[in-house]
């Protein structure tokens, strides 16, 4: 092995390690949500389709191993509901993914929804092939679903009793009657599916045997429509076995459900029954009436075949030419979708590429203990020529990891060099800075006190004018403030509008009487007109509305307004 191979040897095993740890990093979430629809479609696949889409979106993002986990349930929950598989595209990419990266239940899985896609495409050769693939790797792991091995026994069983292989599909129903037993999940199908392999070899006792233990498990639980159509073969087998009693059980159990839950096999076994207890006109009435409404190639050849008999037993001759012709053609069309032979070459290749690796196991055991010497001197001479390589390859990556950090550090002592006169700069443009800030600061101070200053300045030129102006009027005002203030109230009782000189000497009277009166006025009313300054000194007399309106001339609702106004800054106390 050249050191180039050992290499490629040691990537590819890094690489197997990195997907193992991948798998376990899937998402766990979406993962065990996959599991508990699966659990759901086991009982209920068509809500479990519905919730499977509903988080399809989820995946667009996720790995390939969470995509065909995906796709894998998806095909499995329309195999559960009965869909018919149309495309082998999917499962084929899907089978292909976990025989490469899969766990031994998985690839099994796989193999086995490969065989059901290729049984409703009626690819027998491939269904068998696939089926016995699921079958060895549950058979060579300690990590099988027994459930999924046994079922893949049963769907053998089915394809042969189609190519009349009965013996055969008897041994492989048998096998997973067994796992089903072991495992304690035998159920009415299970054995009904051995029924039916023991009737078609002629074994009426085992037959009725286990139809028996069916039909047990069905009167306990109760007949509904996914059992209906294991009572309907019972009823048929009895029917055969000439047991009248058990097939009118049989009978009526199916007559108790709603038209569209009978199965597709009752109406032909419900025709033998009538043959056998009834009379032969309502068999045969059954049966015309299924061929003629059918579409299954199967259900046509059993009624023709019967209608032949039946009217050439009658001597209706040209009844029985009828149904022989068409008995004919439905015959050719079952024998053309048998693939027998290739049904047959299917199970031997595959029984024939079992031996051969069989043959391969004993070759290379034989040459285990040669290949291992050779094995031991090539990896000792392997290994120390990869340390030898890896000493020097490890050597130049050093030290071009040293030269490269040396560089680093050049760049990094200059830059730090270069910082360092920048900050010296900005220190210094700092500390001028800071002087300015202070001389500012200085100013600012002195700016604030000077205003200080002017404020209490201006609040006292406010006061000494507040009185100045208070002594001037009183200084102007010489007549007596009672006299004037009684004059005004006379002339509000008529209609009398004052000037001027009247308004002034008012104003004064007012003032004289209460001096703080107008500073409590231009406290409360930061901006006032003279017309409601008017207003303000007649309430403060006493004066009513009507009596200023008759003083000022003022509109009856002006003044309404203003006195209101005023009341209102004054809470209601203008007169003092």
């Amino acid at each position: 092995m050249t050191i180039q191979n050992m290499y490629r040897l040691l990537r590819a095993l890094a690489i197997c390690l990195l997907l193992a740890g991948c798998a376990n990093n899937e998402n766990k979430e979406l993962l065990e949500c996959l599991s508990d629809i699966q659990a759901m479609g086991d009982s209920c696949p068509q809500k479990a389709m519905l919730r499977l889409d509903s988080i399809r979106p989820q995946f667009e993002n996720e790995s390939e191993y969470m995509r065909n986990k995906l796709a894998l349930l998806d095909i499995r929950l329309r195999d559960k509901a009965y869909i018919t598989h149309t495309s082998d595209s999917t499962i084929k990419q899907v089978c292909g993914y976990f025989e490469k990266h899969g766990s031994d239940r998985e690839k099994q899985e796989a193999y086995y929804y490969m065989g059901s896609v290729y049984r409703d495409m009626n690819d027998s050769p491939r269904a068998v092939t696939n089926y016995l693939k699921a079958i060895e790797i549950a058979e060579k792991s300690e990590d099988a679903d027994p459930a999924l091995m046994e079922v893949s026994y049963l769907q053998l069983s089915g394809i042969y009793q189609k190519q009349f292989k009965h013996n055969e599909a008897l041994d492989l129903a048998l096998k997973g009657l067994k796992i089903a037993e072991r495992q304690g999940k035998a159920t009415e199908r299970t054995f009904m599916n051995v029924a039916t392999t023991y009737f078609n070899i002629g074994d009426t006792l085992n037959t009725i045997s286990l139809c028996d233990k069916t039909m047990d498990i069905i009167l306990n639980n109760g007949v509904c429509k996914k059992n209906a159509d294991i009572v309907s073969k019972a009823l048929y087998y009895y029917t055969r076995a000439n047991n009248e009693k058990d097939a009118t059980l049989c009978h009526n159990l199916l007559k108790s459900l709603p038209h569209n839950e009978l199965p597709r096999n009752y109406a032909p076994n419900l025709a033998i029954y009538y043959e056998k207890f009834v009379s032969e006109d309502s068999a045969a009435a059954i049966f015309r009436k299924l061929y003629d409404t059918t579409d299954r190639i199967g259900s046509k050849y059993d009624a023709s075949r019967w209608l032949t008999k039946h009217y050439n037993d009658k001597g209706d001759y040209e009844q029985a030419s009828k149904y022989a012709v068409r008995f004919i053609e439905a015959n050719r069309a079952v024998v053309e979708n048998m693939d027998y032979e290739y049904t047959n070459n299917a199970k031997n290749l595959f029984q024939y590429q079992r031996d051969k690796e069989e043959e391969a196991k004993i070759i290379q055991e034989a040459a285990k203990d040669r290949f291992n010497l050779v094995l031991g001197i090539s990896t000792s001479t392997i290994l120390l020529l990869s340390s030898i390589i890896y000493y020097y390859h490890r050597k130049k990556q050093l030290l071009v990891q040293i030269i490269g950090k040396e560089k680093s550090i050049r760049e990094a002592k200059a830059l730090v060099e270069e910082k360092e006169t920048e900050l010296k700069k900005e220190k210094k443009c700092i500390e001028r800075k800071e002087k300015e800030l202070a001389a500012m600061d200085i100013t600012n101070s002195r700016l604030t006190q000077q205003l200080h200053k002017a404020e209490e300045d201006f609040r006292m030129l406010v006061i000494q004018n507040k009185e100045l102006t208070r002594i001037t009027l009183m200084n102007n005002f010489s007549e007596n403030a009672g006299d004037i203030i009684e004059k005004v109230k006379k002339a509000s009782r008529g209609k009398y509008r004052l000037n001027d000189e009247e308004w002034k000497n008012l104003l004064g009277a007012v003032d004289n009487l209460y001096p703080d009166f107008t500073h409590e006025v231009q406290s409360k009313f930061k901006r006032i007109s003279e017309p409601l300054l008017r207003v303000c000194y007649l309430m403060k007399i006493g004066l009513s509305g009507p009596q200023i309106v008759n003083l000022t001339d003022y509109p009856r609702q002006t003044v309404w307004v203003r006195i209101k106004r005023i009341e209102k800054v004054f809470n209601g106390n203008v007169i003092g």
